[in-house]
């Protein structure tokens, strides 16, 4: 055997010293590739969103397609308002040549929509009488619908604070801006935060009467996410039902949660995104196809062969699933459903034999029955897209504010979210339904 040219005139024992750094080498240098490879994991996986996503790869453009909508799409016209004010305008002497007009040889019409100018403020003054009510034996004081409950600020002023902060999204700062730019009315981004506080504490207990709601939901949506607390992981949550959204603001993701808002024996029908936590508390659960055919195309992708046969028949399983409704007789979803039962079992023993898709198998048989929920009780979804629709408002949220600062800040966002999100749901004006709730 020939020696390497590095290793001529080296001793036995130099040479297994050499061999030891290189093992402890390369073992450094596989721990760092298994860290990379786990950071890379967040920006490539199936279930990452097109904001993180790098190289997003780009739509084919169609050659001769033209831009604009679809051949066949009907427009729409915006509706042009009736006119509540009037101006004719008239003019009596050419503006170039100073020459006398008459008469106009046409009229033209337009009708332009406008802002009124900024509005000074409303400065109001009440004096308000205390009475002694001799039959009762205690004082009784007067109340007005526009005297708020607590502080100086005005519940119409209250409830547009609470509004541009949770739906138009504004940091505290730019709140007190647009209030100074207004109305002239000079508050500091502190102010603006215990004004969210005072609305909070006026709509905690509509608050907690969603948690009931809950609990009597025949069905449910629930979610999770990802949140920063003074820089500290923390985990947000929707539950939803048909008419009700309640967030919840925790610092872990355990089934600790789930007991608390839905208690331990809620007998309704959970839509997840298969969270394992959720199995530890609720009896009937519907897994997420959205989740499962995203992770399918994801392998279908990186993988082809095998994997691209298994989202195909995926697919066309869940096709099978959207076809079952609820004028679909009991004894042919009962069919569907052992049928499913039997495709997918086929399906997850093929996957195993694939060293690429042996995980993905695991996933799937792991509450197997839970894909097919939906079958049995067709007023069911076969996705969570419900619930993961009412988590983007916060997701957004979280990208223009970033980490909340205290456990006071996590109260005021997921009581005053759910109560505006419910009205939402109800539609219901959520600017009307706010000042009637603190004027009340």
């Amino acid at each position: 055997m020939k020696i390497p040219p590095h290793l001529v005139g080296l001793s036995k024992r130099d040479i297994i010293r050499r061999n030891i750094l290189l093992e402890s080498r390369i073992d450094e240098l596989e721990k760092q590739v298994e860290d990379l490879k786990r950071h890379l994991l967040a920006y490539e996986n199936a279930h990452t969103p097109p904001s993180q996503k790098r190289n997003y790869p780009k739509r084919e453009k169609k050659e001769g397609a033209k831009l604009g909508t679809p051949k066949g799409h009907k427009g729409v016209t915006r509706q042009t308002p009736e006119p509540t004010e009037f101006k004719s305008l008239s003019l009596d002497c050419c503006p170039h040549c100073q020459n006398h007009l008459g008469k106009p040889k046409r009229i033209e019409k337009r009708i332009i929509e406008e802002i009124p100018d900024p509005q000074p403020l409303r400065i109001i003054e009440f004096s308000i009488p205390h009475y002694y009510c001799s039959y009762c034996n205690t004082e009784v004081i007067a109340t007005d619908s526009e005297l708020p409950k607590v502080g100086n600020l005005g519940n119409n002023l209250q409830a547009q604070i609470a509004l541009m902060r949770y739906e138009d999204r504004l940091p505290h700062r730019k709140i007190a801006n647009t209030l100074n730019r207004q109305y002239g009315l000079l508050l500091t981004p502190a102010t603006i935060f215990d004004v969210t506080r005072r609305v909070c504490d006026q709509l905690l207990e509509i608050y907690n009467n969603f948690k009931q709601e809950m609990r009597n939901a025949s069905q449910l949506n629930a979610d999770e996410t990802g949140a920063k607390v003074n820089g500290l992981k923390h985990w947000f949550w929707v539950f939803m039902s048909l008419t009700t959204v309640l967030f919840c603001l925790r610092k872990k993701r355990d089934y600790k949660v789930i007991i608390e808002v839905l208690g331990n024996d809620y007998g309704g029908i959970l839509t997840c995104d298969g969270l394992k936590q959720y199995a530890k508390v609720i009896k009937r659960i519907q897994r997420c196809w959205a989740h499962l055919i995203r992770e399918a195309k994801f392998f279908a992708q990186k993988y082809e062969g095998q994997a691209r046969v298994l989202y195909n028949s995926l697919c066309e399983l869940f096709v099978k699933i959207k076809s079952v409704n609820v004028e679909t007789t009991i004894e042919v979803r009962n069919k569907i459903f052992n049928d499913c039962i039997r495709d997918m079992q086929s399906y997850i023993n093929t996957a195993r034999s694939y060293k690429e898709l042996k995980k993905f198998a695991v996933t799937i048989e792991n509450g197997l029955h839970q894909w097919f929920t939906c079958i049995l009780y067709p007023e069911i979804e076969p996705t969570n897209n419900r619930a993961e629709r009412e988590l983007r408002e916060f997701v957004v949220q979280r990208k223009i504010f970033g980490s909340l600062r205290s456990e006071k800040g996590m109260i005021i966002t997921e009581t005053i979210m759910s109560v505006l999100a419910t009205w939402k749901i109800r539609n219901l004006n959520t600017y009307s339904m706010l000042r009637a709730t603190l004027s009340s």
